[in-house]
């Protein structure tokens, strides 16, 4: 009787195997875009084909080429040319040479907009997730300064508190340091210029 039981669990499992593909149909597979559609949050507007959304081909000197997308009901932060204003809105719109964003007038209780063309915009800064290191980079910096603190707070080989060395403040600072650099990478500003380019598309 036990030599039957993995004869039957092997059955089972191929006829589980069979009836997911009998029920599989390659015309209801996702596109490409449906699939961008469903990383993002909530708030987005949901592309049907025509839908115009923003892209920026990113070739950074460190790290390679990256695609980043921007649907209405998306957050967006940028800057314009020849201003110091720091934009952190959501994207109402997108047309072939900008887009339009919703901005709370406070004074008056409603939501004016405003359009920004795509040549007026300077800088654009993303977010790219970094399996280890987007994780890393809270963490680095708070793990140097509790390094530092542990050693600052306890008695070390001197048998004194309040007193840390050369040593722990290398490690700790050097721990802050990466942390640094993994938000760097994780969180980045980009110039747009000829190597990142900021354009138009549509969903098809």
């Amino acid at each position: 009787m036990r030599q039957l039981l993995p004869i039957v669990v092997l059955l089972f499992l191929g006829n589980i195997e069979a009836w997911s593909q009998d029920h599989y149909d390659p015309q209801k597979a996702p596109s490409s875009e449906e699939l961008f559609l469903k990383q993002g949050t909530g708030s987005r507007v949901i592309a049907t084909p025509g839908q115009k959304y923003l892209v920026l081909d990113a070739s950074p000197f460190i790290g390679g080429f990256h695609r980043y997308r921007f649907f209405p009901g998306d957050n967006i932060k940028f800057r314009m040319k020849n201003e110091t204003i720091r934009f952190n809105e959501t994207i109402a719109s997108v047309d072939d040479t900008g887009f339009t964003i919703g901005v709370v007038n406070e004074a008056v209780g409603r939501m004016d907009y405003q359009r920004i063309l795509l040549e007026d915009i300077r800088l654009l800064k993303v977010s790219r997730r970094i399996p280890f290191v987007s994780q890393a980079a809270p963490l680095l910096p708070l793990a140097g300064l509790i390094f530092i603190g542990a050693d600052f707070f306890n008695k070390g080989v001197d048998n004194k508190r309040y007193t840390t060395d050369t040593s722990t403040l290398v490690i700790g600072g050097s721990l802050m340091a990466a942390g640094f650099i993994c938000y760097k990478f994780t969180f980045a500003s980009l110039k747009i210029n000829s190597r990142n380019k900021l354009k138009v598309l549509e969903t098809y």
